[in-house]
């Protein structure tokens, strides 16, 4: 495809300031949301749209969803739970490998319905985000709800915009794994030094209760001081949040998280029981569904489930959120766990938590994850 001198341009200098956003970045990244919509006001003022929606394909939770938006109200955006990947309009675009625009009226299978009444499509024009032969996601862009034509320079730009979006978002997830691997790096390093003391620690309460012998009251006072100390040094182990990649600043609640899951067609059918008047505070949110999508890959990956069920409630002083899975399959390794749950696991452990994991029975498998709560 031809592209102007003058595009070119613009493109470059766009994928400089995206890239050098993402190398300034300390390890606290900031939103996704506010970067890729940065990226999407940048596409509205190179090619003249009003418009713009930035989705991309998301491996963790499985969908292709909206990253970044400008001119679009966000939070409707959010509210809206259709399948994008599947439509006609996306599969031209990326079949094909250049922009698509497409005018009303729309068929359901061509444009879900829920985007074209929230926000009064006509046309739309369908940018690929594709990285050689990967698929990233694309860009629904428009101006203003009023029926346009693109040029053939329009197109070209548009085009190559998609590609540094593409690049810009390969870069980002790059860096974010670069920096959670680091943290790990850290985290492994300091449970290295902390081994000695806690283990041992450990050992010792371990070795005592187990000796059959009858404790006085002094002995199981010094059992229950050096559990305290080695959850405390446990825990100052731990200190920064070690919450899974691209789960920290999702605009989903996990009950809106699962009731999109569970609207999902031709995935395993999901069972969700949550306690009437159970509410989640908003500083575990990510937390829970870090969890959840970890234990949906697991079911994926390493069993035939035919449902998998997930019940959250709130006792006394604790939320306790549990997902069990009926697929075991006959063979596989028991007790084991991927590096997401054993990570989420050392967070809810910061948090004064716990995280258990295992086979329970002889075909399930169960995640459950407990928080301290204030008192109501």
């Amino acid at each position: 495809m031809a592209v102007t001198e003058s595009a070119q341009s613009d493109v470059v200098d766009l994928i400089v300031g995206l890239l050098g956003e993402v190398d300034e970045e300390d390890f606290q990244l900031a939103p996704r949301s506010e970067y890729y919509s940065r990226l999407c006001q940048a596409v509205c003022q190179l090619v003249g749209m009003d418009r713009a929606l930035l989705f991309l394909d998301d491996e963790v939770r499985r969908a292709v969803r909206p990253m970044g938006s400008h001119g679009f109200d966000g939070a409707l955006v959010q509210s809206i739970n259709a399948p994008l990947n599947a439509s006609a309009l996306v599969r031209r675009a990326i079949g094909k490998d250049r922009v698509v625009v497409l005018s009303a009226p729309f068929t359901e299978e061509e444009l879900p319905g829920e985007y074209v009444r929230a926000f009064g499509l006509t046309t739309v024009a369908c940018t690929p985000l594709t990285a050689g032969e990967t698929w990233k996601g694309v860009i629904i862009s428009d101006r203003g709800g009023r029926p346009f034509e693109l040029t053939a320079a329009e197109r070209d730009r548009l085009w190559s915009l998609g590609k540094a979006a593409a690049l810009a978002a390969t870069a980002r997830v790059a860096t974010r794994q670069q920096l959670l691997n680091q943290q790990l790096s850290e985290r492994l390093a300091l449970a290295r030094e902390l081994h000695d003391s806690v283990i041992q620690r450990l050992f010792g309460i371990t070795a005592l209760l187990r000796s059959g012998e009858a404790l006085d009251p002094a002995a199981l006072e010094r059992c229950a001081e050096e559990a305290e100390r080695a959850m405390h040094e446990l825990r100052e182990a731990i200190e920064r949040p070690l919450v899974p990649p691209d789960l920290d600043d999702s605009a989903l609640t996990l009950a809106q998280e699962l009731d999109r899951l569970a609207a999902r067609p031709g995935e395993t059918p999901l069972k969700v029981t949550w306690q009437e008047g159970c509410t989640v505070p908003p500083v575990y949110e990510p937390l829970l569904q870090s969890v959840l999508h970890e234990a949906l890959r697991n079911a994926d990956k390493h069993a035939d489930a035919t449902r998998v069920e997930v019940d959250l409630r709130r006792g006394r002083d604790a939320l306790h959120m549990t997902i069990v899975n009926d697929g075991v399959r006959a063979g596989e390794r028991r007790g084991g766990a991927g590096v997401g749950l054993r990570l989420c696991a050392m967070e809810a452990l910061r948090d004064g938590g716990a995280l258990e994991f295992g086979s329970k029975g002889t075909d399930r498998w169960r995640v459950r994850l407990t928080l301290p709560l204030p008192p109501p």
